[in-house]
């Protein structure tokens, strides 16, 4: 056969391979983009419906994002917002903070049935209306107590202790009329704060969580704005509470703000908070005296407030905070610019956008 014969042949079967390839690679190509597009579809099913949202509040300082529970945050809120309160320096907050991270995780750890009212007959139902009316909310438990036991053979402590527990040992040390030979000072690392508060723990403990708590001190006491947001779901948002998170916010800042200075308006998602700030002593909150950088090393009222709001934004459905140039909202979890200034007031929001 001569060679002219066979060049047919030979051509057909390359024609042969050349289709066979491009059927192949079209079928993987349609099947790389159904596979794109179903694991796209999926992706967005779970962004939309938050299965895959990390709930967290955090502080970005530098290149370092310092994270908390949204639960330890509204621990930590509490407890700043009592040395500012108090007109404490900011390390009293700090080492609130990071004894609190040691023995309770900054976690309440209240008795929740110390807050059901006692069970009453029909005869005595109206006077026990009127006295649960008067009676004060349980004060959260974020400490542990008993005394400075770590170093005994039973080193057991079981008996809690509350802000205002932890804040008068505090003040009690730094004049030199609590329990143990070392004074609480701003100066004390927190091993040693731990010592001249008679904390149950071994103080070689604590140091582990001063950056931590150092992180979050400092914008919850209002000293550093915008710095600290929060993440939260969308899914079962609890029930919008503006009445509650009034109440909560002028027990926890009485003297700082005064009476008149949370107001509400409307009720659930209609309602709003306004929390007045222009009232407030230019000398209260907490203060630095180990570096007195400038006259502004301060709270600023401002800010202390809207960080608790957002802080609090899980307990109470808050939806929007709005505070100076910036609002927080919940669905994008930033502070954000905004046109219209709020200089004099914390606006507290409830309904979504």
């Amino acid at each position: 056969m001569s060679p002219r014969a066979d060049r047919p042949i030979t051509v057909t079967r390359k024609v042969h391979r050349r289709r066979r390839r491009a059927r192949a690679l079209m079928a993987i190509t349609v099947v790389a983009a159904v596979v794109a597009a179903t694991g796209y579809g999926a992706w967005q099913f779970i962004e939309e419906n938050e299965y895959l949202l990390d709930e967290r509040c955090q502080v970005t300082l530098g290149e370092t994002e310092h994270r908390l529970t949204p639960a330890q945050t509204y621990s930590a809120a509490h407890l700043a917002a009592g040395a500012a309160d108090r007109d404490m320096p900011v390390q009293a907050a700090t080492h609130a903070l990071a004894i609190s991270l040691q023995e309770a995780q900054l976690e309440d750890h209240a008795d929740p049935e110390d807050a059901e009212p006692a069970e009453t007959d029909s005869s005595e139902a109206e006077e026990s209306a009127e006295a649960e009316e008067d009676q004060a909310p349980v004060e959260p438990v974020l400490f542990a107590g008993g005394g400075a036991q770590w170093d005994a053979v039973e080193a057991s402590s079981t008996v809690p202790r509350t802000s205002a527990d932890f804040y008068q040992e505090l003040s009690d040390s730094s004049r030199g009329e609590g329990e143990a030979e070392l004074e609480w000072s701003p100066e004390l690392g927190l091993d040693e704060a731990a010592e001249a508060l008679s904390r149950p723990h071994n103080p070689t403990f604590y140091p582990q969580h001063g950056e931590l708590a150092r992180a979050f001190a400092r914008p919850l006491t209002g000293m550093q704005p915008l710095v600290m947001t929060c993440q939260l779901s969308q899914i079962d948002v609890p029930g919008p509470d503006p009445q509650g998170l009034a109440e909560e916010l002028g027990a926890t800042l009485p003297n700082l703000l005064g009476e008149d200075a949370v107001a509400v308006e409307g009720s659930g998602e209609s309602g709003t908070v306004t929390v007045g700030i222009e009232d407030v002593d230019a000398e209260a909150g907490v203060h630095d005296p180990v570096t007195e950088a400038s006259s502004e090393d301060r709270t600023d009222p401002l800010w202390l407030v809207a960080h608790w709001a957002v802080a609090a934004a899980e307990t109470y459905g808050v939806q929007s905070v709005h505070a100076g140039t910036h609002e927080w909202q919940r669905d994008s979890g930033r502070w954000e610019r905004v046109e219209e200034a709020s200089d004099e007031a914390v606006e507290i929001s409830f309904s979504r956008p």
